[in-house]
This record gives structure tokens, C-alpha cells and sequence, in this order.
């Protein structure tokens, strides 16, 4: 390197996060990736996605990759005010407006699809009890229409109940690519359905969906 000419870093070096990435075959334009948070602002009966919800992702579209928050995959996963569906023909409308805005501006966007099986409340499901791995109480606050009350005991899902959910995590994923997402994320993070099954203080079965691989 020539002393009276010093090397300039480009942006790719001086900003490694700006460098373009792939994941699998989703070229991201960079390397920055939003990480989901849940909004609350489908406060419409039918919890579809708003104009709001257009303008908030939107204004992120400069990012590699926007994680959305969290969407039922059902009516039985609801456990939360205000938060979006991805299980009906309205739903589906309303986000292919929110991803057509995303994507016009640049930008990628997976939705994340979300059930909290036993950590929600009747107050959410028509008076129904939630439903869980075993009828084990998660011990765990909720947030409902009367304010945060505790959780209750679920009603343990049947073989049937379970297959059910396969079935509407499918459907959910298959309505997202309708919707025009780039890709999907299954929560299966901190107290919520799956996580639920993996635990064994709330999984108690002893069939194949048990948490106890020794039982």
C-alpha cells in the first residue's frame, strides 16, 4: 500500500451490519434485524390489522429483516388484547396491505405465529377454559379486557385438541405466504403453548407428546 495514499475503509467495512446476508433464499439488503414486539393495536372485534399497522412497519422498512409480532394462529391461542390474527380471509387482506408497503419500500417481513395455551383466561375465549400440555395451573398473570387477573387451571388437550393446532399452525403458515410474507416464525419462546410442552412441571403427559422422554 502506497504510504502517501492511506486505505479508506468502505461502508462495508466500516459498517459490517450495512453488508447484504442471506438467510436461506431471502436475500436481506442488510443485516439488521427487527426483533418482534407485540403492539396491541387491533383493537377491532375481528383483530385485523390497521392502517396503524401499515404506518409502523413501514417506517422500519430500512431494516434487513422485521420479526412481526406475534399472530394467532386461531381463536382457541388467544391469550392477549389487541393482537392480530392470521387466521381468517380479513386477517389475510389486511396484512397483504401491511407486507405490499413493506415490500415496495425496500424491505422483508416474517410474521411470527403465536398460541399461549394455558397462559390465558376465559375472559378471552368466550368463558372457555384455556387449554394445556396437563391441567396444571402456569401460575402466571394475563392480561385481559378487566385488567390483569391469574391464570386458571387449563383443561389438559386431547390427542384430537393437539392435532387440531398442528393443523391451524399449518393453515397460519400457509395464510402468511398469502398474505405476502417473506417467511414465518414459530414463538416458541418463554411461557406459551409450545414452551408449555417442553416443561415438566406443566407437561405431565405420558403419551408421545410428553415432556418425560423416560416415561
Amino acid at each position: 500500500m502506497n504510504p502517501h495514499h492511506p486505505h479508506h475503509p468502505s461502508t462495508d467495512d466500516a459498517q459490517p451490519l450495512l453488508r447484504p446476508t442471506s438467510i436461506g433464499e431471502l436475500r436481506l439488503p442488510n443485516r439488521v434485524v427487527m426483533a418482534p414486539l407485540t403492539r396491541a393495536r387491533a383493537t377491532n372485534p375481528e383483530r385485523v390489522p390497521t392502517e396503524l399497522h401499515a404506518a409502523y412497519y413501514g417506517q422500519r422498512a430500512a431494516a434487513g429483516l422485521i420479526v412481526g409480532e406475534g399472530v394467532w394462529v386461531g381463536e382457541q391461542a388467544i391469550g392477549f388484547g389487541g393482537v392480530p390474527g392470521l387466521h381468517t380471509e380479513r386477517q389475510v387482506a389486511a396484512w397483504r396491505q401491511v407486507t405490499g408497503l413493506v415490500h415496495a419500500l425496500g424491505g422483508r417481513i416474517v410474521a411470527q405465529l403465536w398460541h399461549t395455551g394455558a397462559v390465558s383466561h376465559p375472559d378471552h375465549l368466550g368463558g372457555a377454559l384455556p387449554a394445556g400440555p396437563s391441567a396444571v395451573n402456569p401460575q402466571e398473570t394475563v392480561h385481559t379486557p378487566y385488567g390483569r387477573q391469574g391464570t386458571v387451571t387449563p383443561r389438559a388437550m386431547t390427542g384430537a385438541d393437539i392435532e387440531r393446532t398442528i393443523e391451524a399452525y399449518a393453515a397460519a403458515a400457509g395464510n402468511a405466504r398469502r398474505a405476502g410474507f417473506d417467511g414465518v416464525e414459530i414463538a416458541a419462546n418463554g411461557i406459551y403453548l409450545l414452551a408449555q410442552f417442553l416443561n415438566r412441571r406443566l407437561n405431565r403427559r405420558t403419551d408421545r407428546y410428553g415432556a418425560d422422554p423416560t416415561r
